[in-house]
């Protein structure tokens, strides 16, 4: 049994920032440099720390409403896209967590040109939002392939153009000031910045209960579920079930709480998986499936990255394991798949089967189970968790479907292209 536990939060940040530039190595630890350009100015214009701690958490998740692989690299790349868009979704993100709440209005204002802005640089939303542009562009201007040193004058001397215009003089000049260091450079471009930053960051020190981490782990999974509306609820989906099948095995509370993150994050690989795979409503080809494999290995490597979160990673990232080790990525067999993950395994199987799809309906209760105890018969899945999940078949589906009607309900308010119109305001 576990006991109640608390997460390092800024391991827990910095994980997630990274998994969410997975989408391409082009991107890769694009919010991370973010958070320490911030970080530094931050410093120099000598904020207060709970202002620091804001703009890095913002820094760190800043670009989280740019759903697909597609939107970030198009951002990064300053290809024309709807910036607002990816600025409203992130903002409708931060809002729902109170952790994040307060930077909400830096995430929806952090592509803001100074030339639109209506209030004075003096008020705190404005001049953070404003050193978080400039974060923003500031890293993407690297070139990745050139070395660091070589490019500071130019990327210097590019900010400079912009002044008055896209960013306050005094934000530039509070840039030039904090990054006239050789030192600022090499940190910022080095591959050892994760633990710079997690020794080093801001939040850096600070433990936080499993209640808080599952509040951030909502928000990822709407990230995760909205970029599709194929899959718009089945991470929500899946972690109901799952806990409730953690509950009917008599497990306590705590780890009923450890697998709903669990359940939150299972599909946290597929960030990184284009949407022509996820959205493709017949069977995947032999190269696509390949493809779709690695979700669960990133998945593992993200989630076990967070000290505390070890377990939790198995009972994520196993869930295309098999009993028989015919499954993947990690081709482990029962011997290797602990309770936790055979129960994810026969939760995300079953959600899967019963939900809505855009292309089909789900499946009748009866035929889930028929499906799934062939499975178990065959030594593929847990004949136990089977068996439980059939005595309460009825109950767990009920549970299930109106968690999904919920989250497809916040899909619907807030992520949808009607309602981004509606908000398209500067």
């Amino acid at each position: 049994m576990l006991r109640e536990i608390n997460v390092d939060l800024n391991n827990v940040f910095l994980s997630l920032s990274d998994a969410i530039d997975l989408a391409n190595p082009s991107i890769a630890c694009h919010q991370m440099r973010c958070a320490y350009i911030v970080w530094q100015m931050g410093k120099a214009a000598k904020l207060s720390k709970e202002r620091i701690k804001r703009l890095y958490m913002a820094a760190l998740l800043h670009d989280i409403g740019a759903m697909t692989p597609k939107d970030k690299i198009r951002l990064h790349t300053f290809e024309e896209s709807d910036i607002l868009a990816h600025c409203l979704r992130g903002e409708v993100l931060f809002e729902s967590v109170p952790l994040l709440a307060p930077a909400a209005p830096l995430i929806r204002h952090h592509h803001r040109n100074w030339s639109d802005c209506e209030a004075p640089i003096g008020d705190p939303d404005v001049l953070d939002a404003q050193i978080l542009h400039l974060a923003d562009w500031v890293e993407r201007l690297i070139q990745r392939d050139a070395f660091i040193l070589s490019q500071m004058e130019v990327i210097t001397t590019q900010i400079r153009t912009m002044e008055h215009t896209v960013f306050h003089p005094d934000v530039v000049e509070l840039f030039i000031r904090t990054s006239d260091r050789e030192e600022f450079w090499l940190d910022l471009s080095s591959t050892r910045l994760y633990g710079l930053l997690l020794r080093n960051g801001p939040l850096r020190s600070i433990e936080t209960p499993i209640e808080e981490i599952g509040s951030i782990a909502r928000v990822i999974q709407k990230l995760i579920d909205f970029r599709s509306p194929f899959t718009a609820t089945h991470s929500a989906g899946v972690a109901e079930c799952a806990s409730l099948l953690t509950q009917h095995f008599g497990y306590m509370e705590s780890e009923v709480k450890l697998m709903r993150l669990a359940g939150h994050f299972h599909d946290l690989g597929k960030l990184i998986i284009p949407n022509a795979i996820l959205e493709k409503p017949g069977k995947l080809t032999r190269e696509e499936f390949q493809v779709m494999k690695q979700h669960t290995y990133f998945t593992y490597e993200v989630i076990h990255s967070i000290d505390r979160l070890e377990r939790v990673a198995e009972w994520a990232a196993f869930h295309h394991e098999k009993l028989d080790g015919t499954g993947y990525p990690f081709r482990v067999g029962a011997e290797k798949i602990n309770t936790g993950a055979r129960i994810m395994a026969v939760a995300d199987i079953f959600t899967a089967l019963t939900e809505d799809r855009p292309y089909r309906t789900g499946m009748p209760l009866d035929k889930a189970l028929g499906i799934l105890k062939n499975q178990a018969d065959n030594g593929k899945i847990e004949p136990r968790v089977v068996s439980l999940l059939g005595d309460h078949a009825k109950e767990i589906s009920q549970q299930v479907k109106a968690t999904q009607l919920e989250s497809m309900r916040f899909y619907t308010e807030h992520f949808t292209d009607a309602v981004l119109a509606e908000h398209h305001v500067a």
